[in-house]
């Protein structure tokens, strides 16, 4: 079963997020960019879910430092964001996400978005 990483610092939203993909996913959660990158050690998820923004390291700046390595490079990562602002969308598809998608995202647009990049990624 590929595993998909959720990366936000509010538990609902994993949560919802969990809840939307658990039963075609495995889903691994972190609460902050930290957290996430220490998790990273030892998992290797298919896809990360991206918050824009996280308490600490930022969720951009997480991602440029997951660019920087090269086998962490390669997982697709979707940004999600409360900041529904075009700019947002437009900084996050330039960073090289393979998605973005609004906060409060609809779960429907979200499963699949993430097969879509799943089955391009296979």
């Amino acid at each position: 079963m590929k595993k998909i990483l959720i990366v936000d610092d509010d538990p609902m939203v994993r949560q919802l997020t969990r809840m939307a993909l658990t039963q075609e996913y495995t889903c691994l959660e972190a609460a902050d960019a930290e957290s996430a990158y220490n998790l990273l050690d030892h998992e290797h998820p298919n896809m990360i879910i991206l918050d824009w923004v996280l308490p600490g390291l930022s969720g951009p700046n997480f991602f440029k430092r997951l660019q920087r390595d090269r086998e962490l490079a390669k997982i697709p990562v979707i940004i999600v964001s409360a900041r529904g602002e075009e700019q947002v969308r437009r900084t996050a598809i330039e960073l090289g996400a393979a998605g973005y998608l609004p906060k409060p995202f609809n779960v429907k647009a979200l499963r699949e978005l993430v097969a879509q990049i799943i089955q391009k990624e296979t």
